[in-house]
């Protein structure tokens, strides 16, 4: 198949850094004492590609009971990306990454799509070095479904020839609403992304991506 474009999340699948945004969240919550880290931490292992502003909404209100006020979550979002953004310029790559990008990114139109704010994502990929990989970076406050679906349309792409990389379910949901085929970016088949969706198809980096589907130009 004549393959038109690969969108691309970025934590987890460009950068090993889910655990950066992992121990970002248990520092915010430590004053609330270890009960709630712990229901925090599970929650967010679970639910990648949630925004954190939905994940500050939901913690508060559901393990605080507390309602957040707009100047609360803007500290509380401020506080957060001083936490994680430095670590996520100096994270690893997930292996095979780099070499990947390198070589499809001149012949396919390669996007990032992130629940990150749109503005820290994009400056996390150029202090990365990455930016000349891709034509567009989108992130928050749009949907990944909706960054999704605004750039297809904006590149006039037919869906079936394009495929998303993602760590989560919200990744597999965007590219199944939105016609892209998915493949998982996952270390093994605990993951929380094959334990909702055992049948997707996955594999652990990208050093093996070209033959094990089939992806050629």
């Amino acid at each position: 198949m004549q393959y038109q474009a690969l969108f691309f999340d970025f934590d987890g699948v460009l950068a090993d850094s889910v655990e950066v945004k992992t121990e970002a969240f248990a520092k915010l919550y430590e004053p609330y004492g270890p009960e709630v880290v712990a229901q925090v931490i599970d929650h967010h292992r679970r639910h990648g590609g949630m925004t954190r502003t939905d994940k500050f909404c939901y913690y508060h209100g559901d393990y605080l009971g507390k309602t957040l006020t707009d100047k609360e979550m803007a500290k509380l979002c401020w506080e957060f990306s001083e936490l994680v953004v430095d670590k996520v310029v100096a994270a690893p790559e997930i292996r095979g990454a780099g070499g990947f990008l390198k070589k499809w990114c001149s012949r396919l139109r390669c996007f990032v799509i992130s629940a990150t704010p749109q503005e820290e994502i994009r400056q996390i990929v150029r202090r990365r070095g990455m930016m000349g990989y891709f034509e567009e970076v989108l992130g928050a406050p749009a949907s990944k479904k909706e960054n999704l679906q605004r750039l297809l349309n904006q590149f006039h792409l037919n869906p079936s020839k394009c495929f998303l990389f993602g760590d989560a379910e919200s990744d597999y949901r965007a590219a199944h609403a939105c016609g892209v085929e998915f493949i998982g970016i996952v270390n093994d088949a605990n993951s929380p992304l094959i334990r909702a969706l055992p049948e997707i198809r996955y594999t652990k980096d990208f050093t093996d991506v070209e033959n094990k589907f089939g992806l050629s130009i």
